[in-house]
């Protein structure tokens, strides 16, 4: 009995081993292409376009390679309000995308998506200190997916116009940008309207922001960070600042027409004050201490020293600019009484009238 049983176990531990042999591997059911959800969408706003941007899975679900001839649509998903949405409510589509050619066996590269949403006026006037809720959903070529991607949020309030008209000039303080023609209503509870003035070398819309400023119809400001012989571009940008159900956010609104302008510089540094003169001659040889107050100008390349005895002609004592706000004279003589006064000069030689006089004199040798 026990010889039959053995047997038998014998038996069908061979036909497990035969199948096993037969068997290549684990049977793989065919991919559903079902695209992981987006995890890098962001959004931003301009006036009343939002401008979605992310990028196409690599993977899908299944972790199988995403190939573009199985994505399909994908969803572009609005809702009022901040909480999270459990399914898509579409206010857009966005076409399959189209990638590079790519050789047999090579994955399909990263691919950079972008939507622009509008947004309805009614939509920014019934929720002015509301904000909208954002998300996408890849779509595969059966119209099914693998989810909403993140989801971000972004204010729905209105902005104002910007003013019409922008000008703009030099003077020795800096370039005054100047604005007037603005309309300017009354923000609703939790909105702040304001102007953005905003500078670019000519021509290259590179804009960088100076200041925001309270929104009045006819205002200025006064730009000091500018370069010397450069052309610029300045504009001013509507912004409406919101602060609302525990959020603060910025909306930018639409830019008015740029203005250029050529910083010449033709304006010398300021005049140097505060200059004193102390003579010395303990134990060393006789001379005359300066010193003033330093100029602070960025421009500034040192100052010109100058001296003249018995109301005679002013003699240059530097051959070049004085960096710092001090100077030795030691070309003086036992007896004679000095006159000194200083200038400051610029990158492009201008140079401004000369400080107040001061006077030292150097006593005859006992």
């Amino acid at each position: 009995m026990r010889i039959r049983l053995l047997i038998f176990l014998l038996g069908i531990a061979g036909i497990l081993g035969c199948t096993s042999c037969a068997t290549p591997g684990a049977v793989q059911l065919p991919s559903l292409n079902l695209a992981r959800p987006a995890e890098d969408l962001t959004a931003s706003r301009k006036g009343n376009k939002v401008r979605l941007d992310w990028t196409l899975p690599g993977k899908n679900t299944d972790r199988t390679l995403v190939q573009l001839k199985h994505v399909g649509d994908t969803l572009i998903c609005r809702q009022v309000g901040t909480e999270l949405m459990s399914d898509c409510h579409q206010v857009g589509t966005l076409l399959p995308p189209k990638g590079p050619i790519r050789k047999k066996g090579e994955p399909d590269p990263k691919i950079r998506m972008t939507y622009t949403d509008t947004l309805l006026e009614q939509l920014e006037e019934a929720n002015p200190s509301g904000f909208a809720t954002y998300a996408v959903e890849i779509m595969n070529t059966r119209d099914r997916s693998g989810g909403l991607s993140n989801q971000v949020v972004i204010p729905l309030a209105p902005t104002i116009d910007p003013p019409t008209d922008i000008s703009a000039e030099v003077s020795a303080e800096g370039v005054r940008v100047s604005w007037s023609g603005g309309d300017i209503p009354a923000a609703p509870q939790g909105l702040t309207y304001r102007y953005r003035v905003e500078r670019s070398p000519a021509g290259a819309g590179a804009y960088i922001n100076l200041n925001d400023l309270d929104a009045v119809s006819a205002g200025s400001y006064l730009d000091q960070s500018f370069e010397w012989e450069k052309k610029y571009d300045y504009r001013v940008t509507s912004v409406t600042e919101v602060r609302a159900g525990g959020r603060q956010a910025s909306v930018e609104g639409d830019d008015s027409s740029p203005t250029e302008i050529y910083t010449k510089d033709i304006y010398p540094p300021a005049q140097p004050v505060g200059l004193q003169a102390v003579f010395s001659s303990v134990g060393q040889k006789p001379f005359v201490d300066l010193t003033w107050a330093p100029n602070l100008e960025t421009d500034l390349v040192g100052y010109n020293v100058f001296r003249r005895t018995n109301r005679g002609e002013w003699q240059k004592l530097n051959p070049k600019p004085v960096p710092v706000p001090s100077f030795r004279d030691e070309s003086v003589q036992p007896g004679v009484t000095y006159e000194y006064s200083v200038s400051a000069v610029d990158l492009r030689a201008n140079e401004r009238p000369r400080s107040a006089v001061t006077s030292e004199e150097v006593p005859s040798k006992q």
